[in-house]
């Protein structure tokens, strides 16, 4: 998505705009001049391609699925942690 921005406006705000780019790398601001366009401001190319942050994890839980193996309803390790962690003799 472009935007036409004056380059005195761009000054004023240059820190709201990589703000904005950070947020979504496909914005890119035409910098002008007197109407004419001298510039760009946009995200570099590889973060176009960038992951947000736990994305990849969501993605592989979802490929994975729920687990095969489930706990009986009625057990409650909470209570019985003993048993769990130390062997009866």
């Amino acid at each position: 998505m472009r935007r036409r921005i004056q380059v005195s406006e761009a000054r004023a705000k240059l820190s709201n705009l990589l703000k904005q780019i950070h947020e979504n790398p496909d914005i890119i601001y035409e910098i002008t001049v007197n109407s004419m366009v001298l510039g760009e401001l946009r995200a570099p190319d590889a973060m176009q391609f960038r992951l947000k942050p736990g994305k990849a994890l969501t993605d592989a839980m979802e490929m994975v699925g729920q687990p095969e193996t489930s706990m009986p309803e009625s057990t409650s390790i909470a209570r019985d942690h003993d048993s769990y962690l130390y062997e009866r003799k």
